[in-house]
């Protein structure tokens, strides 16, 4: 019943998600900025929708803030409105997480870092280079210079850019 209940609500999330995105992305590039990521997710008893942007060379918290009216006016308008406590736009910051192929397609050729959990249930990190994504497979390849290592997406805990 929990894993039930867990899928609605990962579905929900996606709909919220997919519905924020379509409802900004024109505000976003008429600015001249780039919608990175919009994630609908739980923090304590509190639900946030993020709208992280980002544009060549980065984002500054002016522009953060210039950008955030126009966005704030628009939730406002959607009917999903009433699941949201907390709106944030922001930029993706220098380790933006990976997590749509888009992304993954962005960061071909720089160093990545990705969080993988063993039998124990450890975390460790293997950090390379993002040479290669194959969507169909959901696979990434990482090569450090002298290794080249094929991760499987479902083995990921975390995928981010690295410094």
């Amino acid at each position: 019943m929990k894993s039930e209940r867990m899928i609605l609500t990962a579905e929900k999330n996606s709909k919220i998600e997919e519905r924020a995105w379509a409802a900004v992305a024109p505000v976003v590039e008429e600015r001249g900025f780039k919608l990175w990521d919009v994630c609908f997710e739980k923090e304590g008893a509190m639900w946030y929708l993020r709208i992280l942007l980002d544009k060549e060379g980065g984002m500054d918290s002016d522009e953060c803030g210039e950008i955030s009216e126009p966005i704030n006016a628009i939730i406002d308008k959607q009917d999903f409105i009433k699941n949201i406590d907390i709106l944030e736009v922001g930029s993706p910051g220098l380790t933006k997480k990976i997590r749509k192929p888009e992304h993954f397609r962005a960061c071909i050729n720089e160093r990545i870092r990705v969080t993988l959990r063993d039998e124990k249930g450890k975390e460790n990190s293997v950090y390379g280079i993002l040479s290669a994504y194959d969507e169909e497979k959901s696979e990434i390849t990482l090569s450090d210079g002298e290794e080249t290592k094929t991760l499987a997406l479902s083995q990921c805990v975390k995928i981010n850019s690295d410094l």
